[in-house]
């Protein structure tokens, strides 16, 4: 189901969060719309390929993408990426740190003079006049990961960073309640994100954007100031990663 979460005139964001099949992890897609223009967010899958196509037609002739963004690496994130090109002119943003991955999503010719080549420290764009951020998160969770962040809605797409893993029987898709909300944030965060010292940084980071809603890839988002504030301070002292290894002592050779 396409759910708008913003909307000013000229400016619009589309949710998707229902495309992904029955048994897969549940996964966000999301869409820009500014002007004539749009920017598709971590398009995921063949699978959802060619519904997420039917459903952007609704609000935007596909062809009309002008950017693909992928956060990271991950196959969720980008492996439906050949139909895209082959029905858009739209520039694929990727982490420059993976750049050499391309084309282990989609045809190597298909690529030529169409890759934004995100640095280390971010960079901005404009989508038909309106300005986007793309900030670092890296290791948040992938080595070269890169959030949005769009100053006209004040939304961050924080990729992987907030993900929450939902019974299917309690699936909600804003957070009512932050401290009930945890548990299906703890167990994701404490495995797949690497150390809480690059939390406490971007945590330091994200205080300095004017941020209304943080949106993740995968879950409920955060909506409001308040919790906002809530989740960043969650993530400023989270311990993580490879600040557990000794209370999960893996490195062991299996008898």
């Amino acid at each position: 189901m396409a759910i708008e979460i913003f909307n000013h005139g000229a400016h619009r964001i589309i949710r998707f969060d229902d495309l992904t099949e029955p048994g897969d992890v549940q996964a966000n897609q999301f869409l820009i719309i500014h002007g004539e223009k749009g920017m598709l967010l971590d398009p995921g899958g063949n699978k959802m390929f060619s519904k997420l196509v039917a459903e952007i037609s609704k609000f935007i002739p596909p062809q009309k993408l002008e950017y693909l963004f992928l956060s990271h690496q991950d196959p969720d994130v980008g492996a439906g990426l050949n139909g895209y090109l082959l029905i858009t002119d739209a520039k694929i943003c990727f982490p420059e740190v993976w750049e050499r991955f391309i084309p282990s999503f989609c045809t190597k010719s298909f690529v030529k003079d169409r890759v934004v080549a995100i640095p280390d420290r971010g960079m901005r764009l404009k989508l038909d006049g309106a300005e986007i951020v793309l900030v670092p998160a890296h290791f948040l969770h992938s080595p070269g990961n890169i959030q949005v962040y769009d100053p006209t809605s004040k939304t961050l797409f924080s990729g992987d960073l907030g993900a929450s893993l939902l019974p299917f029987d309690n699936a909600y898709a804003i957070v009512g309640d932050f401290g009930a909300h945890v548990k299906y944030m703890d167990g994701f965060h404490r495995r797949y994100i690497t150390s809480g010292q690059a939390c406490a940084r971007w945590a330091t980071m994200a205080r300095a954007l004017d941020i209304e809603r943080i949106v993740p890839q995968h879950g409920a988002l955060f909506e409001g100031k308040a919790m906002v504030a809530q989740f960043i301070d969650w993530i400023a002292q989270l311990k993580c990663g490879v600040d557990l290894l000794a209370e999960q002592n893996w490195y062991q050779i299996p008898k």
